[in-house]
């Protein structure tokens, strides 16, 4: 349950931290990137749905262009988050599809997320083509009403397999303890049944301790905040580092 991007291992050792950009100019999101790479965060994402200029490609491959000149030290992850899953907008799938092309075709991005119900309909060509630009796949499903049951988690991360996925997501919300509690157990049956690497996350407040826990749950990367949280429950980045550190288990190395 390892992969290993540039000179990160994800699997081994501590989950590591991704940091979302959140602004919506050039300008917001060059000082973000700013203090993302003198933090102490492996993974920074930009959440490109945020972004006031996404329909225009062009401005979207400029501003990715700035971003990664002030992110010298860390993994890219590009992130599209439609409105079903929590993100700002949506845009049609042959935009998604136009979207996800053009940036991994900089050259400038280590890894992209791509909606499992977005890859279910643009199809296995759509991710295959993206995987021969050089980029890790990240396929996720997020649901902010609900922590489904057991076996349509299963069953999601079963079809993110079958669609050669490098990553599975899975971000779900609880309503009580028990729901946390049962996601977290059903992360150990997936680690029986799957060598993917996976980011499990329960969001929320009660969700929290699965952002802290990933050594324990077999998640390889958690998601902290940088200035404004992109999902409810994100714990900010340096706090976040600390308690990971705690929570270390040195038998993992």
């Amino acid at each position: 349950m390892q992969f290993e991007i540039k000179n990160q291992v994800f699997g081994q050792g501590r989950p590591k931290i991704c940091v979302p950009l959140v602004g919506d100019t050039q300008e917001l999101l060059v000082s973000e990137a700013q203090l993302a790479e003198k933090s102490s965060c492996e993974v920074v994402e930009w959440r490109v749905d945020l972004f006031e200029e996404v329909t225009s490609l062009e401005a979207v491959v400029a501003t990715l262009s700035e971003i990664r000149e002030n992110l010298p030290s860390k993994l890219l992850l590009v992130t599209f988050r439609t409105r079903a899953e929590g993100g700002q907008r949506d845009i049609s799938l042959h935009y998604y599809q136009e979207l996800y092309e053009a940036v991994a075709a900089t050259g400038q991005v280590e890894l992209l997320d791509v909606e499992l119900g977005v890859a279910e309909y643009l199809g296995r060509g759509f991710i295959q083509g993206l995987k021969k630009q050089g980029v890790g796949i990240i396929l996720s499903y997020h649901n902010f009403q609900k922590t489904p049951a057991d076996g349509e988690l299963l069953l999601k991360v079963s079809v993110m397999k079958q669609f050669a996925a490098d990553f599975g997501k899975l971000a779900v919300m609880p309503h009580e303890l028990k729901d946390v509690l049962r996601f977290m157990n059903v992360s150990v049956q997936l680690a029986e049944l799957t060598e993917l690497p996976l980011i499990l996350i329960s969001m929320g407040d009660l969700g929290k301790t699965t952002r802290v826990s990933g050594e324990l749950i077999h998640s390889v990367m958690t998601f902290g905040s940088l200035t404004d949280s992109s999902a409810p429950g994100q714990i900010p980045v340096e706090e976040l580092r600390q308690v990971l550190d705690v929570m270390h288990m040195e038998k993992s190395e």
